[in-house]
């Protein structure tokens, strides 16, 4: 059981991290909601495929499959949705380390509906936290006029809260649902066609001749390592683990997220950058610290 969680974290900790870049890539000559759509078509007939041939296949009633529509809505429409379409206007490091104020939102939504209480160290480590958001939009003031750029953070933030309310309701709603591959195969499904139609309502006449190769190639390892072992991935810990600390891996995400963009895209990481990452880290980790008994 300890090898499978640990197996789940790290690929939850580093998959996770090259999605950032490998979304950058694929926005490149690819519309972002095309990518999300095409990418979770491909995860979600994976899994389906998996579970026709190992007969797991399992009958859906209206209440399942509700649960798993609200899930999709949220994780994948919204989260995936919104995260991808915001590496169209900012950097995969920017929206990596704008994601790391998951794991604060997800905390603040358990204060608010009262499933954890407020603590010194976690008012310490919300603080540290807000401190490395502020040092990083501190540069950026001015870049915040740029309609494009705003387009993008504004983006990421809404993905953030979704993904938050969407990994509370996902720990909460466990009673009655699908096994986790059908439900993880039906929310890939249901997202791939609302993503896939929301671009061709966007642009109808858009074209895969500007398509590069090594943007479908980012799609196809979104595909795969990103939904396929990525959020199945999740899904298993979010069963396995509070949902605080499952979050909480979205600062290795950052690491992985922060240095593959200066090695491959030629990203710049500034001082003020290494700073705030510190300072987010240290908070979330504040926050999630136990004493070991």
């Amino acid at each position: 059981m300890k090898t499978k969680l640990y197996l789940a974290l790290f690929c939850v900790a580093f998959f996770w991290g090259t999605t950032f870049l490998a979304i950058r890539i694929g926005v490149e000559t690819i519309p972002p909601f095309i990518l999300a759509g095409i990418r979770n078509l491909i995860s979600g007939s994976i899994i389906f495929i998996y579970l026709l041939s190992q007969k797991k296949l399992e009958s859906i009633n209206p209440r399942q499959f509700l649960q798993a529509f609200i899930l999709s809505m949220l994780m994948i429409v919204l989260a995936n949705g919104l995260t991808t379409y915001s590496e169209k206007y900012i950097t995969s490091g920017l929206a990596s380390l704008i994601s790391t104020f998951t794991p604060f939102c997800v905390l603040i939504l358990n204060l608010i509906l009262a499933y954890e209480k407020l603590s010194v160290k976690t008012i310490v480590g919300i603080l540290l936290g807000m401190s490395g958001i502020f040092l990083i939009y501190q540069s950026s003031l001015a870049d915040l006029l740029i309609p494009e750029y705003r387009q993008g953070v504004f983006a990421l933030l809404l993905a953030i809260l979704a993904w938050s309310v969407g990994t509370i309701f996902m720990k909460r709603g466990n009673e009655n649902s699908l096994t986790m591959l059908m439900n993880v195969c039906v929310q890939m499904l249901i997202a791939g066609v609302v993503l896939t139609s929301i671009q061709f309502y966007i642009t109808p006449d858009f074209s895969t001749t500007a398509w590069s190769s090594r943007s479908v190639f980012a799609m196809i390892y979104l595909a795969l390592f990103g939904s396929v072992v990525g959020y199945v991935a999740f899904s298993y810990l979010i069963t396995q683990l509070p949902s605080t600390k499952v979050v909480v891996l979205s600062y290795v995400n950052l690491v992985v997220a922060l240095f593959l963009g200066w090695l491959i895209l030629d990203e710049i990481i500034t001082g003020r950058i290494i700073i705030a990452t510190i300072l987010i880290i240290s908070g979330v980790v504040i926050v999630n610290y136990k004493k070991a008994n």
